[in-house]
């Protein structure tokens, strides 16, 4: 979490994280992506960066499909719902009290119930927007299910995801 912190040092995108960004995404992908926060843009192109530069061994995952789902993972956390001094209280939430994130989340009540429910709830926004805009079904899929419990026949894209979406 301190190393999410400083990637917050600088107030936008370098250039260079910018220029990868619009590599990967097209308009729709890239209006998603400016929603987020610039503390989910970091996040996002840091674990986007990962799967660019990883070498697939198997022949059925689409690389670039994988760099989008990591770009676009978290877009269902809109700019603004997640006051930045919530975050650090949302993650420990999250992390040691699961339960009560779920008993406590809810849409607009106060700034910290709405937190949680965006945490709670930004897969299933994020798809949503996703497919509102034409994404294509796989990439909505994987931003869906990014927080999805890791079972024994797990679609490899999705679990090569996970693993990068949640560090940092």
């Amino acid at each position: 979490m301190v190393g999410r912190i400083f990637t917050l040092l600088p107030i936008k995108l370098n250039a260079t994280d910018r220029e990868f960004v619009e590599t990967y995404l097209d308009e729709a992908g890239l209006f998603l992506f400016n929603q987020m926060s610039l503390f989910d843009q970091k996040h996002a192109v840091a674990a986007a960066r990962v799967l660019a530069t990883q070498e697939l061994m198997d022949n059925r995952l689409n690389q670039r499909r994988l760099v989008q789902a990591a770009l676009l993972h978290d877009c269902g956390k809109v700019k603004g719902e997640i006051a930045w001094f919530l975050r650090p209280l949302v993650a420990v939430i999250r992390k040691f009290f699961p339960r009560r994130r779920e008993k406590w989340a809810a849409r607009g009540e106060s700034a910290l119930s709405h937190a949680l429910y965006v945490d709670l709830h930004h897969p299933s926004r994020g798809a949503y927007l996703a497919e509102s805009l034409g994404l294509e079904p796989e990439l909505v899929s994987l931003i869906k299910h990014h927080h999805d419990p890791l079972t024994g026949n797990q679609d490899p894209e999705l679990v090569l995801l996970q693993s990068v979406a949640r560090k940092g």
